[in-house]
């Protein structure tokens, strides 16, 4: 998936280096992504459409203690795109984000230019909290991030460490 969508990962994301688009890039993405799991910041679903892969998503950068908070990230491939796969995806994080791993809020954001993932987000019932300039540099300059968020119920977090 990862070269097949290569232009549209460079056009959203900051820069990778060749490695990234190869088997031995991706074999060690996995590994970071394992080796981040084990530690409990970050959790990861691959996204699958009838046995097919489709993409993924993924809770990042967890935060407990008084926070409870994590960041959403997600890619479904190109030739699944604009049939729901997405939001269907996020919602079922979500539930998981706040039902089994017992989070508070979650926040995602987006390029400005990236309405597609816009609209994932609100149709998944993220609310739109801003726009953060200069956020993060991708394709050769600091771009600006659509900043969404949504807050689970509320409860006394665990602190005891």
């Amino acid at each position: 998936m990862s070269a097949r969508n290569r232009a549209d990962i460079e056009r959203v994301s900051p820069a990778q280096t060749e490695a990234t688009f190869t088997v031995a890039g991706q074999a060690q993405r996995i590994t970071e992504i394992l080796a981040q799991s084990a530690l409990g910041s970050r959790a990861y679903w691959t996204i699958r459409v009838d046995g097919v892969l489709a993409g993924d998503i993924s809770l990042h950068a967890i935060q407990r203690g008084p926070v409870q908070t994590a960041n959403v990230g997600y890619m479904v491939d190109a030739a699944f795109r604009g049939r729901g796969v997405a939001t269907a995806a996020l919602r079922l994080v979500v539930a998981r984000a706040f039902d089994d791993l017992g989070l508070h809020r979650l926040d995602a954001g987006a390029m400005p230019s990236n309405l597609g993932s816009q609209r994932v987000l609100e149709k998944a019932g993220f609310t739109r909290v801003g726009v953060l300039d200069r956020f993060l540099y991708v394709a050769g300059s600091w771009q600006d991030h659509v900043l969404y968020e949504m807050v689970g119920t509320d409860f006394v977090p665990d602190v005891s460490g």
